[in-house]
């Protein structure tokens, strides 16, 4: 079998992980502990000339003025997370292979469920208490909501699913639990509010009612959904990577998984 050339770049565990697992498999490694794409870097590249690239999943800061479009001339394939459009235009005009690990469909339901499973060990470490028997409110219905409802179900909690389109609120009210659509009236005494939504939804019009919930938890993808001038009471908890920081092994094995066979993908081999 033959051996590949890798750069991996980020200072995310996931990405060290990812990193060892592929010196262990046989593979040729540089890792880049870097947030930024300079002038070090390039010249790492350059002289390593990988036949696949890893970005972190959150976008390098660009570091130089001018990218060296010499250090794409073997064309590498790129596995990307978070792309800004500065980025995205870059690896189009160098003609990269670029492969999104982060819309991989498998990867997006395992990592929801890691999410889910990351938020019972936020709720435990901030509240000190039981999840039966408490009321919770999650805003959307995508793939963690889903989950994150089914599990605290599961443990006796009371989730009621509050949406933006009438789709989901009849998926929601199907699947057997309470649901309606998100407005400033919404009833939050007495919750644990979760947000899943990735928009900037929480006007001034919500804070009122908000503020009469126990703890608000953010758990869509950063920024999150802050989009008030009147500061929230509520004690709020911005949480936009939970699998990374409270289930930081599984995570990095997730990710690394998928990357591992996204590349034997792009070389006729199995899928994600």
């Amino acid at each position: 079998m033959s051996t590949s050339k890798w750069c991996v770049i980020g200072t995310d565990p996931r990405m060290a992980k990812l990193a060892f697992e592929l010196e262990t498999n046989g593979e040729h490694v540089l890792y880049v502990k870097s947030k930024a794409w300079g002038y070090q870097l390039e010249r790492s590249i350059s002289e390593f000339q990988p036949d696949y690239i890893v970005f972190p999943i959150q976008p390098l800061e660009l570091a130089v003025p001018n990218i060296d479009r010499d250090i794409f001339k073997h064309t590498p394939t790129c596995f990307v997370g978070r792309l800004t459009s500065d980025w995205a235009q870059v690896l189009n005009d160098m003609n990269c292979p670029v492969k999104k690990y982060l819309e991989n469909e498998e990867f997006i339901w395992l990592n929801a469920k890691l999410t889910a499973e990351g938020f019972i060990a936020a709720f435990y470490l901030h509240e000190k208490q039981t999840i039966a028997g408490k009321k919770f409110v999650i805003t959307g219905f995508g793939r963690v909501s889903k989950l994150l409802a089914a599990q605290l179900k599961k443990m006796d909690a009371f989730p009621l699913i509050v949406v933006r389109s009438l789709e989901q609120l009849a998926e929601a009210k199907a699947m057997g639990y309470e649901a309606e659509i998100l407005r400033p009236a919404i009833a939050c005494d007495d919750v644990f509010f979760i947000n899943t939504i990735p928009a900037a939804w929480l006007t001034d019009d919500y804070v009122h009612k908000i503020s009469k919930a126990k703890t608000f938890y953010d758990i869509a993808s950063a920024p999150g959904c802050l989009n008030c001038n009147e500061p929230l009471t509520v004690p709020y908890h911005l949480y936009t990577s939970l699998p990374g920081q409270f289930i930081e092994n599984d995570a990095a094995s997730l990710l690394s998984s998928c990357i591992q066979r996204l590349s034997k993908q792009s070389e006729g081999g199995s899928m994600c």
